[in-house]
Formats: structure tokens, C-alpha cells, sequence
């Protein structure tokens, strides 16, 4: 796992949590929001941009599996997604025009 993106996830499910032990206290704290502040985990998921329909066939595909880790497995991974979207779209300030430039 690459510190931004964790620092990220941090951030948002308002954790502390290093590489070794990440994963499982991200799940356990999504299990903890489904529980006490549902509103709150579909306001993350949402600004997160996960797919509901992709998230519904998850859960429904593995009903005997732990939900925090479906879903903080999926939040994870459409993190990478932007990641690696910024990534690939960003510019270099030195590869724009002069007369294009701010």
C-alpha cells in the first residue's frame, strides 16, 4: 500500500492505522459505521464514487462474508482507480505552452 493512498483512507474513515494492520481496522470501522452511522458510510461511498450496483452484487455474491471487508476492499481499490486516473492525467507544468499558462 503506497502512504497517499493510505493517508487518504485515513482521512475519510477517520483511522489511524499503519500498512500491517490497515485492511482489517478499515473493515472493522466500516462495520462499526453500518452499525451506528449507516448515513455516514453511504455519504464516503458515494463521494467516493463507488458503484451501488457493483457493490449490491458483491454482497450479494458472498452473503457469508465479513461486509467490512467487501466494501473497504472495494473503497480501496476505486481509491487506486483515482490514483492512478491523476496520475496518468496530469501534466507536467514545463510540457504546457507558455501562452497557455495561468
Amino acid at each position: 500500500m503506497n502512504n497517499e493512498l493510505i493517508h487518504i483512507v485515513n482521512n475519510q474513515f477517520e483511522i489511524t492505522a499503519n500498512d500491517n494492520d490497515w485492511m482489517d481496522l478499515l473493515a472493522t470501522k466500516i462495520n462499526w459505521l453500518i452499525v451506528h452511522q449507516f448515513n455516514k458510510l453511504i455519504a464516503i461511498l458515494y463521494r467516493a464514487d463507488i458503484s451501488e450496483t457493483k457493490l449490491q452484487q458483491l454482497l450479494s455474491q458472498h452473503p457469508h462474508e465479513d461486509a467490512g471487508k467487501i466494501i473497504a476492499a472495494l473503497y480501496v481499490e476505486r481509491q487506486r482507480q483515482k490514483q492512478q486516473s491523476r496520475q496518468q492525467y496530469r501534466r507536467d507544468v514545463n510540457d504546457i505552452d507558455e501562452n497557455e499558462r495561468w
